[in-house]
């Protein structure tokens, strides 16, 4: 997941004003919002132009990873019904490149590069314990462990710069991240404050360093608030983007 310079302020067909944060680096991710009750996707580009494109149904919980490994992220869906994955290899509308399943009825997806390969797959979050899986085909996981309690949010991210991802952990009720730095049980190696309990969580690579930090939508505000370290109280960088009850998205989209 990575964003670059955006040049100037924009004005899009979203409803909502883009405006250019004024921060630049490379290899960095960028953000994104979801409608979901039209399933329509906005994704910043490294370039500062908006993909804007229709995925998935709405329900569906939106995704991005780098499923064909070419070093760009995409949008994926986990339909939790049911547990089907549907994943795509462009930022545009259409069918499903790649459509499998993976966990059960009311699990939470995450994605991550669990062994280090250069190519995302998919865990799932289910009662505090994660089951992850190294391939994007329908199968049993093949590694699983506790971290957390019911009710928490996983992602997945690479937060110590390993190049391996882990899982950190959204606690609402408390405004509370947790980050775990292995895929084994335990306790947290991080945690800190940060937002507030009506904030949407994301992670990715502001600053293009390599590793994975905290960032947070706030709808009321239309804004993202990215921070570039683990347990700061305050954002690095603050991004006018959405404004209503978006799904927030992260990852490096070309």
């Amino acid at each position: 997941m990575r964003v670059g310079v955006v040049g100037a302020v924009l004005s899009v067909v979203l409803g909502f004003p883009l405006a250019s944060p004024g921060w630049a680096a490379t290899s960095a991710d960028s953000i994104g919002l979801v409608n979901p009750t039209t399933a329509e996707w906005f994704l910043r580009t490294e370039s500062g132009a908006i993909l804007n494109f229709y995925y998935g149904i709405p329900g569906d919980i939106p995704l991005t990873g780098d499923w064909d490994c070419d070093g760009i992220d995409t949008p994926g869906v986990y339909r939790p019904a049911t547990g089907h994955v549907l994943l795509r290899n462009s930022s545009t509308t259409g069918g499903a490149d790649i459509d499998f399943f993976f966990g059960a009825e009311g699990d939470v997806p995450l994605v991550g590069d669990w062994d280090g390969d250069g190519c995302d797959t998919l865990g799932v979050y289910r009662h505090g314990t994660t089951y992850i899986r190294n391939s994007l085909d329908t199968g049993f996981a093949e590694h699983s462990f506790l971290f957390g309690i019911p009710g928490d949010r996983p992602y997945g991210g690479d937060f110590n710069g390993d190049g391996f991802s882990s899982i950190a952990l959204h606690r609402a009720s408390l405004a509370r991240i947790y980050i775990r730095q292995s895929v084994t049980s335990g306790m947290s190696d991080v945690e800190f404050f940060y937002g507030t309990r009506r904030d949407q969580i994301v992670f990715g690579d502001w600053d293009g360093d390599g590793d994975d930090t905290v960032g947070l939508y706030r709808a009321s505000a239309g804004r993202f608030y990215l921070s570039t370290e683990h347990g700061q109280a305050t954002a690095d960088i603050e991004i006018p983007f959405g404004g209503g009850q978006f799904i927030p998205v992260a990852g490096f989209f070309g």
